[in-house]
């Protein structure tokens, strides 16, 4: 079982977001909730600061810090939401 949890400002950025791709994140990380080989989905990222993981949905990225990873259960926190043109540049 895979956990996300949204930051004081990456959900301010997330409902700031158009409806449909509000839907369309929710969707996936529903999607992922359950899904046996997480890791093979979320892409790793190096010299990155505090965030290990971006997960892509479309031409938008969320970038993700596992903060817990045992056996059965991961525990990502949702770091920052944004475009794919801006989301590496902060």
């Amino acid at each position: 079982m895979v956990v996300f949890l949204f930051t004081k400002k990456s959900e301010k950025i997330f409902e700031s977001l158009p409806e449909w791709v509000q839907t369309r994140m929710a969707n996936k990380l529903v999607s992922l909730k359950d899904h046996e080989e997480i890791f093979k989905i979320l892409k790793p990222l190096v010299d990155y600061d505090l965030a290990t993981h971006r997960l892509r949905i479309g031409d938008y990225r969320l970038i993700l810090s596992l903060k817990e990873n045992r056996k059965y259960r991961a525990e990502f926190w949702v770091l920052d939401v944004g475009h794919r043109k801006d989301i590496y540049k902060s």
